[in-house]
């Protein structure tokens, strides 16, 4: 049971890490290329401080990697899929969402 128990609450940190919009945002700009950290937060206009917190969040939870090149890090998405069960997920709820307002 314990095994079972822990495999969710892996689960439940991957969806924990994608409970905030800019990190989401993040994940796709990684689907495009690797990103530094000043790179990506002046691409989204956020402080460096914010983005460097959220790919720490991202990566402890294994949807993205690190590679150093000397003093720079880089930082890509290793688990396409993630955006791909959101992508899905959201698509469903849209065509449910249709079906009921055709209903009533």
């Amino acid at each position: 049971m314990k095994q079972i128990e822990r495999k969710y609450e892996r689960r439940a940190e991957i969806f924990k890490a994608l409970a905030n919009p800019l990190r989401i945002v993040m994940l796709e700009k990684l689907a495009e290329k690797p990103w530094c950290v000043c790179a990506l937060a002046t691409e989204l206009s956020v402080d460096k401080s914010i983005v460097s917190k959220y790919l720490s969040q991202l990566k402890s939870v294994g949807l993205i990697e690190d590679t150093r090149r000397g003093t720079l890090v880089e930082y890509r998405l290793v688990a396409p899929c993630i955006l791909q069960i959101a992508s899905c997920a959201e698509e469903t709820i849209q065509e449910q969402r249709k079906k009921l307002l055709n209903e009533i």
